[in-house]
């Protein structure tokens, strides 16, 4: 039996959007960038530029987090995709159609996000455009934030979530 290109490309889809390994590995390089971006942001001597690269590095750790808790999702809703029961879905999860830090962190443990919800609030407004834009674009943003814990708090949110995927991939 041939497989149509399109039958080849959902079934590439539905491989890529039930793993938790994929959502992981993403997870994980987007927290070597945030680490990397952070060296470097300590080593600039101009304060501007120091500032912009600090945000960059937490909007990293902020997209490192939202991949972390679709990974979890993912392999609470899947499973392992070395299981014999795993059957990837072509389908993207109505649940991970955002990228609300917050909303997802419940998703998985409503600890988490009581617990971070300041860190997770302002890793989010990295996200959409503190880490990206000059300003947001409504405008309403008035100054920005820096909380210097917002980094450490997402690493330590990786350690706590990402034992799972040490024993699968």
């Amino acid at each position: 039996m041939e497989i149509s290109d399109q039958d080849f490309v959902e079934g590439l889809f539905a491989k890529r959007v039930s793993n938790p390994l994929e959502w992981f590995k993403h997870s994980r390089s987007l927290l070597a960038a945030a680490r990397s971006t952070n060296e470097r942001a300590d080593i600039l001597i101009d304060y501007w530029e120091k500032s912009d690269l600090e945000n960059v590095a937490t909007m990293l750790y902020g997209f490192s987090l939202e991949n972390l808790f679709k990974a979890i999702w993912t392999f609470k809703k899947f499973g392992s995709p070395h299981g014999e029961n795993w059957i990837p879905i072509a389908e993207f999860p109505k649940e991970l159609k955002t990228h609300n830090l917050l909303e997802l962190a419940r998703l998985i443990d409503k600890e988490v996000a009581d617990e971070y919800e300041l860190s997770l609030t302002i890793l989010q407004d990295t996200t959409t455009w503190a880490g990206r834009y000059p300003c947001s674009i409504k405008g309403n943003e008035g100054t920005n934030i820096r909380y210097s814990q917002v980094n450490k708090d997402a690493e330590k949110i990786f350690k706590k979530y990402s034992r799972p995927f040490t024993s699968i991939s």
